[in-house]
């Protein structure tokens, strides 16, 4: 009963202008016909017959109308079928009506009940002007709806400009960036040339380093200009590099593990996706611990790459991280990729855990 009340409630709140609208009619109605007719009938006769033309109302608008102008074609012949069947229908429902009235002893009149022309005059004129309120609502609230949808589609252009202006302008800072950070690359692979030639014949571990170095500097500086993606294979030899370099300058005391199978290198990805997981373990991640290695893992399994990278939280950095490098990862994949990829990144028993899953038929 509780259930049936709030419903009822909540129904009156949502059409609480058509109600308004009906009662001011009702009684608009009757004043009217009191004071030219003097004419004032039992309560429960004016509730039946204004039910019977709501019902008409709404059925007109909400189902017949919507049904007959579907297809211009069938217009034709759609439309007089069910206005035929409407007038019928309102006809014989008041005649019901008010027979049922008279067997109550509730009746405007004490002429007998019957179905004759002045009846169907009568109430033909009632259909009609209702089925006319009707018509005039139905257009009303398509107009209305059709406003609507048109303002929406506006405002989802008017979002798709604004997003698209966003990522114009976040291209040309990154850009900039780029350029700045660049500053003549020429030049600075002569002195890394230069640095290795004479570093070399003192120690090769040195040279060694220098050459991962360039490798790398140069991949970075390259990948600007490459094409959309490139192949994994690429992007494993600068990770090995990049982990070359920390163990050399950890004397190998580096506790990360970096896993791969021969399938992914197959795979062509937007490029420094791997190399920016592994760069923010370095930056992030606690990795002095032996017994709680870090790892960075790149595998395929139903239908998909998997990327998975676990390390232990730094304490001690956990301050200064804002995650700008995993967030542009984010935004990189879903603008290459849409939103079909899973990317997450957790917190999980003071480790940081990274997942990133794409359908493998983006990256053939």
């Amino acid at each position: 009963m509780a259930f049936f009340t709030k419903w009822i409630y909540k129904s009156a709140l949502e059409n609480k202008i058509h109600i308004f609208v009906w009662v001011f009619y009702m009684l608009y109605e009757t004043v009217i016909s009191f004071i030219l007719f003097n004419n004032l009938v039992h309560p429960l006769i004016y509730i039946v017959h204004y039910v019977v033309s709501i019902l008409l109302f709404y059925l007109h608008s909400n189902l017949i109308l919507p049904w007959a102008l579907k297809n211009k074609f069938d217009v034709f012949w759609r439309l007089p079928l069910v206005l035929g069947f409407q007038v019928v229908l309102y006809i014989i429902s008041h005649y019901i009506a008010t027979f049922l009235l008279l067997t109550l002893e509730i009746s405007a009149t004490k002429d007998k009940l019957t179905l004759d022309s002045i009846f169907i005059a009568r109430n033909l004129y009632r259909c009609i002007l209702f089925m006319g309120f009707s018509t005039g609502y139905y257009y009303l609230k398509t107009y209305l709806k059709e406003r609507k949808r048109a303002e929406n589609l506006e405002k989802e252009r008017l979002e798709k400009i604004i997003q698209q202006q966003k990522i114009e302008q976040e291209l040309v800072i990154a850009q900039n960036a780029f350029l700045k950070a660049q500053i003549n690359p020429h030049f600075l692979f002569n002195t890394l040339d230069f640095i290795y030639h004479n570093v070399n014949k003192y120690s090769e571990t040195a040279g060694d380093a220098v050459i991962k170095l360039a490798q790398m500097m140069r991949f970075a500086i390259d990948s600007n200009e490459m094409e959309q993606t490139i192949y994994l294979a690429y992007e494993i030899e600068q990770v090995e590099n990049l982990l070359y370099l920390y163990q050399i300058r950890k004397n190998n005391d580096l506790n990360i593990h970096f896993a791969y199978t021969d399938e992914v290198k197959q795979f062509r990805l937007i490029p420094l996706v791997v190399l920016t997981l592994v760069e923010n373990i370095f930056k992030h991640g606690d990795i002095s611990n032996a017994e709680d290695i870090a790892f960075v893992n790149l595998e395929v399994k139903n239908d998909l790459l998997i990327i998975q990278a676990v390390n232990l939280i730094n304490v001690n950095k956990i301050k200064g991280s804002n995650n700008s490098g995993l967030n542009n990862i984010q935004k990189r994949l879903n603008y290459a990729y849409g939103d079909k990829i899973i990317f997450q990144y957790q917190v999980i028993s003071n480790h940081f855990k990274v997942d990133i899953k794409i359908p493998i038929s983006f990256l053939k």
